[in-house]
Protein backbone atom coordinates (compact mmCIF):
# COMPACT_ATOMS: atom_id res chain seq x y z
CA UNK A 1 0.00 0.00 0.00
CA UNK A 2 2.69 2.52 0.87
CA UNK A 3 4.62 1.59 -2.28
CA UNK A 4 1.33 2.32 -4.30
CA UNK A 5 0.84 6.11 -2.93
CA UNK A 6 4.90 6.71 -2.85
CA UNK A 7 4.46 5.82 -6.38
CA UNK A 8 2.00 8.54 -7.41
CA UNK A 9 3.29 10.93 -5.30
CA UNK A 10 5.94 10.79 -7.30
CA UNK A 11 4.79 10.56 -10.57
CA UNK A 12 2.30 13.85 -9.86
CA UNK A 13 5.41 15.67 -8.28
CA UNK A 14 7.26 14.72 -11.41
CA UNK A 15 4.25 16.47 -13.92
CA UNK A 16 4.32 19.10 -11.87
CA UNK A 17 7.56 20.58 -11.90
CA UNK A 18 8.85 23.24 -13.97
CA UNK A 19 10.38 22.68 -17.21
CA UNK A 20 13.95 23.96 -18.05
CA UNK A 21 14.14 27.27 -19.65
CA UNK A 22 17.28 28.48 -22.04
CA UNK A 23 18.34 30.88 -20.62
CA UNK A 24 17.59 30.37 -17.55
CA UNK A 25 15.97 33.82 -16.94
CA UNK A 26 13.22 33.31 -19.44
CA UNK A 27 9.89 34.23 -18.79
CA UNK A 28 7.39 31.76 -19.36
CA UNK A 29 5.05 34.89 -21.30
CA UNK A 30 7.98 35.17 -23.13
CA UNK A 31 8.91 31.95 -24.10
CA UNK A 32 8.35 29.49 -26.89
CA UNK A 33 7.73 25.89 -26.06
CA UNK A 34 9.50 22.80 -27.54
CA UNK A 35 8.37 19.46 -26.88
CA UNK A 36 11.06 17.44 -25.88
CA UNK A 37 9.99 13.67 -26.90
CA UNK A 38 8.03 12.50 -30.10
CA UNK A 39 6.40 9.37 -31.01
CA UNK A 40 8.64 7.22 -32.66
CA UNK A 41 11.44 7.51 -29.91
CA UNK A 42 12.74 10.98 -30.33
CA UNK A 43 14.23 13.11 -27.71
CA UNK A 44 15.90 16.29 -27.44
CA UNK A 45 19.34 15.98 -25.17
CA UNK A 46 20.12 19.53 -25.68
CA UNK A 47 19.45 23.28 -26.44
CA UNK A 48 22.38 25.22 -27.44
CA UNK A 49 24.83 22.75 -25.48
CA UNK A 50 22.89 23.05 -22.31
CA UNK A 51 21.47 19.32 -21.11
CA UNK A 52 17.68 18.72 -20.72
CA UNK A 53 17.31 15.59 -19.07
CA UNK A 54 14.32 13.42 -19.64
CA UNK A 55 11.36 16.23 -19.38
CA UNK A 56 8.59 16.87 -21.50
CA UNK A 57 8.86 19.91 -22.88
CA UNK A 58 11.39 22.88 -22.35
CA UNK A 59 10.72 26.61 -22.53
CA UNK A 60 13.19 28.86 -24.87
CA UNK A 61 13.73 32.57 -25.92
CA UNK A 62 12.45 33.41 -29.46
CA UNK A 63 14.87 33.67 -31.97
CA UNK A 64 17.27 31.12 -33.09
CA UNK A 65 18.04 27.76 -31.70
CA UNK A 66 20.39 24.92 -32.00
CA UNK A 67 18.93 21.27 -30.56
CA UNK A 68 20.32 18.27 -30.13
CA UNK A 69 18.26 15.10 -30.68
CA UNK A 70 18.78 11.25 -30.82
CA UNK A 71 15.98 8.91 -32.52
CA UNK A 72 16.36 4.81 -31.05
CA UNK A 73 14.75 2.42 -33.68
CA UNK A 74 14.66 -1.05 -33.82
CA UNK A 75 17.81 -3.16 -33.48
CA UNK A 76 19.33 -1.04 -30.84
CA UNK A 77 20.10 1.33 -33.81
CA UNK A 78 20.51 5.21 -32.45
CA UNK A 79 21.63 8.02 -34.58
CA UNK A 80 22.30 11.71 -32.84
CA UNK A 81 22.09 14.34 -34.91
CA UNK A 82 21.83 18.42 -34.73
CA UNK A 83 18.77 20.74 -35.86
CA UNK A 84 18.71 24.26 -36.18
CA UNK A 85 15.17 25.62 -35.24
CA UNK A 86 13.98 29.61 -35.65
CA UNK A 87 11.25 29.89 -32.92
CA UNK A 88 8.61 32.61 -32.02
CA UNK A 89 7.25 33.32 -28.42
CA UNK A 90 3.92 31.74 -27.80
CA UNK A 91 4.26 29.15 -30.59
CA UNK A 92 4.80 25.14 -29.68
CA UNK A 93 7.64 23.25 -31.89
CA UNK A 94 7.48 19.74 -31.89
CA UNK A 95 10.69 17.60 -33.60
CA UNK A 96 10.05 14.91 -35.73
CA UNK A 97 12.33 12.42 -37.03
CA UNK A 98 12.87 10.66 -40.54
CA UNK A 99 15.07 7.56 -41.03
CA UNK A 100 15.91 6.00 -44.10
CA UNK A 101 14.86 2.24 -45.13
CA UNK A 102 18.23 1.08 -44.01
CA UNK A 103 18.20 3.29 -40.80
CA UNK A 104 21.32 4.86 -41.56
CA UNK A 105 20.60 7.94 -41.71
CA UNK A 106 17.55 10.32 -40.33
CA UNK A 107 16.78 13.44 -41.27
CA UNK A 108 15.17 15.68 -38.31
CA UNK A 109 12.73 18.44 -38.98
CA UNK A 110 10.84 20.92 -36.48
CA UNK A 111 7.36 22.04 -37.20
CA UNK A 112 5.84 24.89 -35.60
CA UNK A 113 2.21 23.79 -34.10
CA UNK A 114 1.49 27.14 -33.47
CA UNK A 115 0.48 29.30 -30.10
CA UNK A 116 -2.76 26.94 -29.80
CA UNK A 117 -1.07 23.94 -29.24
CA UNK A 118 -3.07 21.57 -26.47
CA UNK A 119 -0.51 21.46 -23.45
CA UNK A 120 -1.49 18.05 -22.89
CA UNK A 121 0.25 16.89 -25.79
CA UNK A 122 3.60 17.68 -24.35
CA UNK A 123 2.69 15.30 -21.97
CA UNK A 124 4.37 12.10 -22.82
CA UNK A 125 1.84 8.56 -22.30
CA UNK A 126 3.55 6.12 -20.10
CA UNK A 127 1.60 3.24 -21.74
CA UNK A 128 1.80 4.22 -25.33
CA UNK A 129 3.99 6.56 -27.38
CA UNK A 130 0.87 8.48 -28.80
CA UNK A 131 0.42 12.12 -27.26
CA UNK A 132 -3.12 12.52 -25.53
CA UNK A 133 -4.30 15.87 -26.38
CA UNK A 134 -5.95 17.36 -29.15
CA UNK A 135 -4.45 17.56 -32.44
CA UNK A 136 -1.06 16.74 -31.25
Amino acid sequence: MFRGALLIVLLVAGCASEPPRVPSTLSRTGAAVVRAWSPGDVRIEAVDGVEIGKVSHVLVSSGEHQLTVRWSGGQGVTRVGQVRAVVQAGNSYVVEAEPDGALRTVLFSVVDKGPGYDEQCLQQSFFSGTPKGRAC
